[in-house]
């Protein structure tokens, strides 16, 4: 008998994956991401966003349509403030209830494909399960009973993505998910205190809306010819994508930045405090061996003031915006398009002052004597729209065939006065009250990347 029946799932074993290999119409999807949960109460709760994680099967019914069977986990949360000593609100804090949902759901999933990436639509109905445990008083000073229940409620939803096939014919999924229940699952109760003092109850019918990334298993391998075709395709892509990064057209752009101000400027006894960060978004058009691009930056500038055998940083930093308006020139080295290097010159049209504020600090010497005592009031600005100017070389390399690492080294110079505050106070002893203003001038050296806006739209 043990035989029979070991031969007998065998054969459904063989017979189901020869259909698979044959046709691979089942598919495997794992997902999880963020969602908020729609809940309702009287009382004042507050709603965060939680997580949820799922598996799909999908089996395939034609060509652009898949039957689809889900099971996930929802996580339902809310944060409420918890009084011990109630009807005192004193003291209080923030408690939090958590709570996880079953959802299972029959699903119909329309693809539209394109190349390596594909659009889906998916209409769900199904159900939401609930397990918790129902508490009922046997003995109002110490006794309590649980039942072990559960609650289920239909529910219908909707999602929609897009996947992007990697090298097999696995793919990864994006997403979005909407799903409303149907009824109202049992409410979330909390109460506190012997009798009961104060209670809250939150309404839930398991509705949500959230964003899900998943990875997709096909389960029918590739022949070797198919392997064969897809590593040619993947060597005449790698190419295309390189010479639309190195070629004509629209990119973006992002940097990061150190700026080298005078050592001078430099706090005793703190190595590095004369470099202060940058940041850089931008966009730009490249054609032929110019580019011109533009977009936004903020840079952190410091204030200081000489004091014998010391320096004195006024701010912890405070941060100017610009707009850039960079032209680069260019030249590529060799004929396998591995090294770009090129000059640049740009101005920095300056918008705002930020992070300016009251402060005051002083300092001693160690034995007991104040060697200052000084105060910052921040004047009114006068840095917006001043221009200053960027000049230096850079060089460009490939990375993932369809962008550039970029290296830039420049200096800043012509830079107006930021930062205007008044320093007021006692240093050794004496009375001083002066303007102070930061400057954007020093060394660049900047680090970032571009990606061609075209392998998008291609």
């Amino acid at each position: 008998m043990k035989s029979r029946i070991t031969l007998v799932f065998a054969l459904l074993f063989c017979a189901f994956g020869l259909e698979l290999h044959a046709q691979s119409r089942l598919k495997m999807e794992l997902y999880g991401g963020p969602q908020l949960m729609y809940q309702r109460s009287a009382d004042q709760v507050r709603n965060p966003p939680n997580y949820h994680l799922g598996i799909n099967w999908l089996y395939g019914v034609k060509e652009d349509f898949q039957v689809v069977l889900q099971a996930e986990s929802t996580r339902a949360n809310f944060n409420y403030d918890w009084y011990p000593t109630f009807p005192s609100t004193n003291p209080a804090y923030k408690a939090f209830y958590y709570d996880s949902f079953g959802n299972f759901r029959l699903g119909l999933r329309k693809s539209w494909e394109k190349g390596s990436k594909a659009f889906f639509i998916q209409p769900n109905v199904g159900i939401t399960v609930n397990n918790f445990f129902d508490f009922s008083v046997a003995d109002s000073t110490s006794f309590f009973m649980a039942s072990k229940e559960s609650r289920i409620v239909g529910n219908l939803g909707v999602e929609a993505g897009v996947k992007f096939y990697t090298g097999r014919r696995n793919y990864i999924t994006l997403g979005i998910r909407h799903q409303s229940g149907l009824n109202s699952l049992n409410p979330a109760e909390v109460s506190w205190g012997i009798p009961q003092q104060s209670r809250i109850l939150v309404e839930r019918s398991g509705t949500y809306t959230g964003l899900f990334v998943g990875y997709g298993i096909d389960f029918k391998g590739r022949t070797r010819e198919e392997r064969a075709d897809a590593k040619l395709e993947k060597l005449d892509q790698k190419t295309v994508r390189r010479e639309r990064a190195w070629g004509d057209g629209m990119y973006l752009s992002i940097a990061g930045a150190l700026r080298f101000r005078p050592k001078s400027e430099r706090v005793p006894n703190l190595e590095f405090s004369h470099i202060s960060g940058a940041y850089q978004y931008g966009i730009g058009y490249t054609m032929g061996h110019f580019s011109l691009e533009s977009g936004y930056g903020r840079m952190v500038a410091f204030n200081h003031i000489r004091i014998p055998e010391a320096v004195v940083q006024t701010q912890r930093g405070y941060t100017v915006e610009a707009i850039p308006l960079r032209l680069r020139y260019h030249r590529n080295l060799g004929d396998k398009n591995r090294l770009r290097v090129g000059a640049s010159f740009a101005a920095n049209y300056t918008l705002a002052t930020r992070g300016l504020t009251n402060i005051g600090q002083g300092g001693g010497n160690g034995n007991g004597f104040t060697v200052y005592q000084i105060n910052s009031t921040p004047l009114e600005q006068t840095s917006k729209g001043k221009v200053f100017f960027n000049a230096g070389l850079f060089g460009e390399l490939p990375v993932f065939n369809s962008g550039m690492v970029t290296f830039n080294f420049s200096r800043n110079f012509g830079s107006p006065a930021v930062g205007r505050e008044n320093i007021s106070g006692m240093i050794y002893g004496s009375p001083v009250n002066q303007e102070l203003t930061g400057t954007l001038d020093g060394w660049i050296m900047e680090v970032g990347y571009k990606i061609p806006i075209g392998r998008f739209f291609r």
